[in-house]
């Protein structure tokens, strides 16, 4: 039975800082505020699942959970480590390292790490190596990926070097009513963004999908993203229309 608060582990350390790269600004920052934190508990998630705060917190399994800020894996020859972190929210910092027994898989001989946090823009994605569509929202500022391979999208910030992991149905509801699509078959299964029928990104050209996301973080409130949209023309190998002068 572990005692709480305490401070982190060196391990604990090391591995949350596998995905906080030391050469982006936000990452920095993130790192610096994990370092000042203390481990109040475990969430609502199981033992895997901790809590940072600040030592005189009291910790509740009420508190909401919020979008995922930096996630990765690392793989060895005795397992697998799955590592994620969440935003901080009132001062709280969650995050999860799977499995429980990890410190004995980290014994084992590594052969492959990867994360969302150190892909930058012209990347193959993180984890299958494939192809990224990239949707540009501000040039220079900020571009949109998507991955069919991970299901997964994200949003790439160069000043800080952030790249913020968007929840796929939040973003997909969004795309529908923007669309105006009713039909429950294609507008309640976000899963089929990333499928190969109705409903997939590729039926969607670059600018609805970043108005899609303009209009996704209006609502939410979550980035300091204050273009409004103008098409323009420019090449791009995949022939894809960007957009947002910056």
């Amino acid at each position: 039975m572990e005692n709480f608060p305490r401070k982190l582990k060196e391990l604990e350390k090391e591995l949350l800082f596998s995905i906080l790269p030391s050469d982006k600004p936000g990452y920095i920052n993130y790192r610096k505020k994990i370092e000042n934190k203390y481990v109040l508990g475990a969430g609502r998630f199981g033992e895997t699942n901790l809590i940072l705060g600040n030592k005189e917190e009291e910790l509740s399994i009420y508190d909401p959970s919020s979008t995922i800020f930096a996630a990765g894996s690392i793989i060895y020859d005795e397992g697998k480590i799955e590592i994620s972190i969440n935003e901080e929210i009132d001062n709280r910092i969650e995050f999860d390292i799977s499995p429980k027994d990890y410190e004995l898989v980290f014994k084992g001989k590594e052969i492959k790490r990867w994360n969302y946090s150190e892909w930058i823009p012209g990347q193959k994605s993180p984890k299958e190596k494939s192809n990224v569509r990239e949707v540009i929202i501000s040039p220079g500022r900020h571009i949109l990926a998507l991955s069919d391979e991970e299901k997964r999208i994200w949003l790439h910030e160069s000043e800080s070097g952030i790249n913020h992991l968007i929840p796929l149905s939040n973003y997909y509801n969004q795309l529908m009513i923007e669309k105006n699509i009713r039909d429950p078959k294609i507008a309640l299964k976000p899963n089929l963004f990333f499928g190969k029928g109705l409903g997939k990104h590729s039926d969607y050209s670059d600018t609805e999908l970043g108005n899609t996301f303009i209009s996704y973080n209006k609502y939410l409130r979550k980035l300091n993203i204050k273009e409004e949209p103008i098409i323009t023309k420019t090449k791009s190998k995949r022939k894809f229309l960007n957009f947002f002068k910056g």
